[in-house]
């Protein structure tokens, strides 16, 4: 299970692509050169990369209304997820959908969910079917704390339980239900407690380290392809942005987003980790992070210039098209 020093660069290149795409869209939002909503995963990055490079390119993964990270990380174009905040043709559901609900068939990835815990049935459904196909996929399900609470969430688990499916519950427990500290909506210390009430394990990990996410996953996911059953695994992090690009996060107490910026970032801790292993040097780093910044900015040029949908085109996709051929 160890990480050879390829996988490791790998890893950090992913989550830096992460926080530096939603660095420049958020701004774009906020200079009012888009509209609608914008939910960022910055401090979420180790959870996301970790999670996904643990799986096979198979397996199958539901997204949420804060999914961008889980598509970057499975490999989904920056140009065409830019593409889609921009409504343009050349987004990953041709300018439809917005930031919420992103799609990547081709890598597992069926559809994100904008409703607060919408993907975890959906995904139970999905690792129903890996079982009665014996197809040997396993599906990874994301979704934050708040989404533990609701009706979803335990009927999921109840039936992943009972009919021991080949499925992921992956909480990102990120303190905060929008702006609900977990503390005010639940009163168990753990989140990962509630897997006890359906007999599968429940495992509760530091979400800021990466590879301690990616161990765990992987852990979960070699014991799930053996017929062992689902799982729920809760990382615990910090969301280092208010719930949308316009929120400032003024319900927060003075002093804890700055306290865990400075101590608790997954990137500058898996940097850290990576100088001290002479896996990269500065130099090296600087030259990835030029880069990938490249990138984005080449992504934001690829979404101004791609073309808007054609009006006479708004009731495709709307149903499944027949195969003419």
């Amino acid at each position: 299970m160890d990480l050879n020093k390829q996988k490791k660069i790998k890893i950090f290149k992913s989550m830096f692509k992460i926080r530096e795409f939603e660095d420049v869209v958020k701004q774009i939002y906020r200079d009012g050169k888009l509209k609608g909503h914008l939910q960022t995963c910055q401090g979420q990055e180790a959870m996301e990369v970790g999670a996904i490079e643990a799986l096979s390119k198979e397996d199958i993964v539901f997204s949420n209304h804060r999914g961008h990270g889980h598509y970057l990380a499975r490999g989904t174009s920056s140009k065409k997820i830019m593409a889609e905040f921009y409504g343009k043709v050349t987004g990953t559901n041709q300018g439809r959908s917005g930031g919420m609900y992103l799609v990547d068939a081709k890598r597992g990835m069926p559809v994100a969910s904008g409703i607060v815990g919408g993907n975890i049935c959906v995904a139970t459904g999905s690792a129903l079917a890996s079982k009665i196909k014996k197809d040997n996929r396993v599906t990874l399900s994301f979704f934050g704390d708040g989404a533990t609470n609701i009706g979803f969430f335990h009927e999921a688990l109840n039936m992943a339980s009972l009919w021991n499916l080949p499925i992921i519950f992956l909480c990102e427990n990120n303190q905060y239900a929008e702006a609900t500290k977990r503390e005010q909506h639940q009163k168990i210390k753990k989140i990962s407690d509630r897997a006890i009430s359906y007999t599968i394990p429940g495992e509760t990990i530091d979400g800021i380290d990466v590879i301690k996410v990616y161990k765990t996953v992987k852990k979960a996911v070699e014991k799930i392809r053996q017929g062992k059953g689902p799982v729920l695994i809760e990382c615990v992090a910090y969301r280092l942005a208010g719930h949308s690009a316009g929120d400032l996060g003024i319900y927060r107490p003075r002093g804890e987003e700055e306290e865990w910026n400075k101590i608790h970032d997954p990137i500058k801790k898996y940097k850290k980790k990576l100088l001290e292993e002479g896996i990269l040097t500065l130099l090296e780093i600087e030259k990835i992070e030029e880069k990938i910044q490249k990138e984005i900015k080449e992504a934001v040029k690829f979404a101004v210039e791609s073309e808007e949908p054609l009006a006479e085109s708004v009731g495709k996709y709307v149903y499944q098209e027949e195969d003419n051929e």
